[in-house]
This record gives C-alpha cells, sequence and structure tokens, in this order.
C-alpha cells in the first residue's frame, strides 16, 4: 500500500477506511459530524424529531436489517 504524494494530506475518508477494515462485523454511518458503529445488518433509524423515528418503527411489519434507502441504512 502506498500513501499520497510527499507533501499533500491523506485522504480525508482515511479514519473511516481504516475503521472499516478493522472491524467488519460494523456499519459505519456519519451523521452531522457524528460516527455511529452498530452491528452489521442492525437497523437504524434516523430523523430530524423523535416522532419521526417513531412513525418510521411504526410503519415496518418486521423489524429486520435497516432500509437501505433510509439515513442510516448507507455507509457515509
Amino acid at each position: 500500500m502506498t500513501g499520497p504524494p510527499p507533501g499533500q494530506p491523506p485522504p480525508a475518508d482515511l479514519p473511516a477506511r481504516v475503521f472499516r477494515a478493522l472491524y467488519k462485523g460494523f456499519d459505519l454511518h456519519t451523521v452531522g459530524g457524528t460516527h455511529i458503529a452498530v452491528p452489521t445488518g442492525t437497523p437504524c433509524y434516523a430523523a430530524p424529531t423523535l416522532a419521526e423515528v417513531a412513525r418510521q418503527i411504526s410503519g415496518r411489519e418486521h423489524p429486520g436489517p435497516a432500509d437501505p434507502a433510509g439515513p442510516c441504512g448507507r455507509e457515509t
């Protein structure tokens, strides 16, 4: 593995890439500067209000893996 050319800073996503390489059993999400690590496949709900989070949870027939379209269902 090679690093950045001399005099250039490492890529901004380097810490996240290292985390993902070391902790493959966890999904890493970044929301507004806060990093969230949850076991792979764990549902994750996020919204600006608790009422919206409750609606997301209540709207699922059978809670299961995170919805890929949801804010926590994709790695950022």
